[in-house]
């Protein structure tokens, strides 16, 4: 009479991740992890930014004050916002038909790493009339 080999079960099989997956995985976390510490600062700039544009807008005297008054009163707020890529003086005041309007250009370019870039180009008109 011929006995069967008893089979394996899948208990006593191997699970999990090699040293070299593990590896790989961490790679990609710490490139995720460097790339968002460079992209993350630009972005808090420009909403830093665009948020000392929106409380200017609130401003009751807004309507009062001069185009260097305004100048002012965001390279202030830009002051303690940290912000170091836009001066004030950068900002563009136009009258049109409808109140005053804000031009916001700017290029923030910051290196990634070797000579590999990151650029955000910011090109928008804002009026400086409230809602």
């Amino acid at each position: 009479m011929i006995q069967a080999t008893p089979r394996k079960e899948p208990k006593d099989q191997q699970r999990g991740m090699t040293v070299i997956g593990m590896l790989l995985v961490l790679i990609l976390i710490a490139f995720a992890v460097l790339i968002a510490m460079k992209v993350i600062p630009i972005y808090i700039e420009y909403y830093t930014i665009k948020s000392t544009i929106e409380s200017i807008r609130k401003e009751p005297q807004l309507a009062q004050m001069s185009v260097q008054d305004i100048h002012k009163a965001i390279q202030r707020r830009f002051d303690v916002g940290y912000v170091e890529k836009v001066n004030a003086s950068d900002l563009k005041i136009k009258n049109a038909p409808n109140g005053r309007m804000l031009e916001l250009v700017y290029d923030d370019e910051r290196e990634l790493f070797y000579g590999l870039y990151i650029l955000l180009k910011v090109n928008e008109t804002v009026p400086l009339t409230p809602n």
